[in-house]
């Protein structure tokens, strides 16, 4: 038996859809703005760059890159364009808080604090297991 996909909620495009309305060379902005409004209400956050991305709406994207900090996803905030070093700073507090030691340890790696970006990978490297323990025998 196969399994129905989730459906998309109405006034938003399907993958193929989406892929035909940013390909558009005549999107409107307002447009582009809109679906990217609706995939940032969704939670669709990757979704919703591109399209605010596509319309240079600068203040959709500071509002996409407020939920990066809050989040602590680093990926997210890299992806919407040059930060500044206290923007990284802040993002990889709350990364560090929510225990995405990853993304803390990129975030402060970008924002040059290589005091916090070594006490991050000593944190990581606690949690890995030894070489030893790793292999089966």
């Amino acid at each position: 038996m196969s399994q129905a996909s989730p459906a998309v909620p109405s006034g938003v495009p399907n993958c193929l859809k989406k892929r035909q309305i940013l390909n558009d060379k005549m999107l409107s902005p307002n447009l582009c703005r809109e679906y990217g409004l609706k995939f940032l209400e969704l939670g669709w956050l990757e979704d919703a760059l591109e399209f605010f991305k596509k319309s240079e709406v600068t203040e959709e994207l500071e509002k996409l890159k407020a939920v990066a900090v809050e989040t602590g996803d680093a990926f997210l905030l890299a992806r919407i364009g040059k930060q500044e070093p206290d923007d990284w700073r802040r993002l990889a507090e709350r990364a560090l808080a929510l225990g995405k030691l990853h993304f803390a340890r990129r975030a402060f790696e970008i924002a040059g604090d290589a005091d916090k970006t070594a006490m991050v990978a000593g944190l990581i490297a606690g949690q890995a297991p030894a070489p030893d323990e790793a292999v089966d025998n």
